[in-house]
């Protein structure tokens, strides 16, 4: 059976590092921008613990990372309601509650970013 790195889940060593030794939690190789990139792509929501799963960062972290408010980081939302945390209407992207999906996993959000890292760019 393959993990969301496509790879056999006995032999990924990014699962079975925070599966097996309890690391840091994190639990891919993808940074902020890679991230961002695909939640604007998509126009997607994903909650702060699903991206620091991701990018080996705590959610309360999270918003450092992230810096100013702008519509291109609002993507990032609360578990609790769906919206990016302290920031204005004006500062969300006009697409935000587009759609009422939201990434609540980094095992999802990994699996989001290996697919398309896996389609060809056009």
């Amino acid at each position: 059976m393959n993990c969301v790195h496509g790879i056999d889940e006995r032999f990924c060593a990014a699962c079975n590092r925070t599966a097996k030794s309890g690391g840091s939690g994190t639990i891919g190789r993808a940074t902020l921008e890679d991230v961002l990139t695909l939640l604007n792509a998509e126009q997607i929501r994903a909650t702060y613990g699903a991206v620091g799963e991701v990018i080996g960062v705590s959610p309360r972290a999270l918003g450092t990372y992230l810096g100013a408010h702008r519509p291109e980081a609002s993507w990032v939302v609360s578990a609790e309601n769906g919206l990016p945390t302290d920031y204005d209407q004006t500062e969300w992207h006009p697409a935000l509650l587009s759609r009422g999906e939201i990434i609540s996993t980094g095992r999802a959000l990994m699996l989001r970013l290996a697919i398309r890292r896996g389609k060809p760019r056009i």
